[in-house]
């Protein structure tokens, strides 16, 4: 057990930059499921149902039987805001996901990389549909070099 006289992180009370940190997620768990399949579609409404028991605090979004944006499946959608929450859900659903896939990605404003580059996968991994993104392309070049400002002039989040 570490020592508590230490000091800790501030990362325990608030995400790393650039990632969100207040009343939109920080994180977003996508849960998938073939919507062909009955049998993974009656998983991922168990799953669902267990994860509003669990963790009633937290935002899950509607189901979706059908692609919708990067996400080539059936899938719905939990909101994480705070790295309690984080800590809590994500080894909670790595014992309880199943055989269904499940990406964890930050948000931080550059779409395309938070979903590839810095998304977990539990279960096996699928294949976005990242060709979306493209249109978003030159914005999420200049969110990267707005954050790359913010932290070299160690600005807080709401300046811009």
């Amino acid at each position: 057990m570490p020592s508590t006289t230490q000091a800790s992180s501030k990362t325990y009370s608030e995400f790393a930059a650039p990632i969100r940190n207040g009343d939109k997620p920080s994180f977003d768990v996508h849960v998938y499921f073939n919507q062909d399949n009955e049998q993974e579609v009656q998983l991922a409404a168990d799953l669902r149902k267990s994860i509003e028991q669990e963790f009633p605090e937290l935002v899950v979004y509607k189901t979706h039987h059908k692609p919708v944006g990067p996400h080539p499946i059936g899938q719905f959608e939990v909101a994480i805001f705070t790295p309690a929450q984080f800590g809590a859900l994500v080894p909670w659903l790595a014992i309880h996901h199943g055989p269904l896939s499940i990406v964890v990605h930050p948000n931080t404003g550059v779409a395309l990389r938070d979903h590839t580059q810095s998304a977990m996968w539990l279960g096996d991994r699928l294949s976005l549909n990242t060709g979306i993104f493209d249109k978003h392309k030159k914005m999420d070049e200049l969110a990267v070099k707005l954050a790359e400002l913010r932290e070299a002039q160690d600005l807080p989040e709401d300046i811009v």
